[in-house]
């Protein structure tokens, strides 16, 4: 009897997880349906090639999926690297100088959305930083 009840019991568990998962599911497509529309019209904008799509590793209510990270213009980068060369061995100035580059480059969501991403996931920004930095680089070599 004991045994029947736990069954009973972990088959209502899970069948609460498995509509909750569904309903999780459906949000996440719901939200990325509207992030895959501005990231179109930005890729149009700016060009396929000159921004980075960000995908966030998990799904929070009302956040967007993803993060998109435009190419820093020359005037952008330059400040950037000038506050580098400054710091010298300073890594808090230059974090500093990555963080500004990464802000001036985010193209989507919002500055406020993209608040609260960040306190979402708390590495996103560094990531964004990484990614602007790239997009503003030269690649490979003959």
């Amino acid at each position: 009897m004991a045994d029947d009840d736990a069954q009973k019991k972990i088959a209502e568990i899970e069948a609460r997880r498995a509509a909750r998962k569904a309903a999780t599911a459906k949000e996440r497509q719901e939200q990325y349906a509207k992030d895959v529309a501005a990231v179109d019209g930005i890729e149009q904008t700016e060009g396929d090639d000159r921004v980075r799509v960000l995908t966030v590793p998990s799904f929070v209510m009302s956040l967007p999926t993803v993060v998109v990270v435009k190419t820093p213009t020359p005037g952008q980068f330059n400040r950037f690297r000038q506050m580098v060369r400054k710091a010298g061995n300073n890594t808090e100035a230059i974090g500093a100088a990555k963080d500004l580059l990464a802000a001036s480059c985010i193209a989507y969501p919002d500055e406020e959305t993209y608040g609260r991403m960040k306190e979402a996931w708390p590495s996103i920004h560094d990531n964004a930083g990484v990614e602007a930095i790239s997009l503003g680089e030269a690649g490979g070599k003959d």
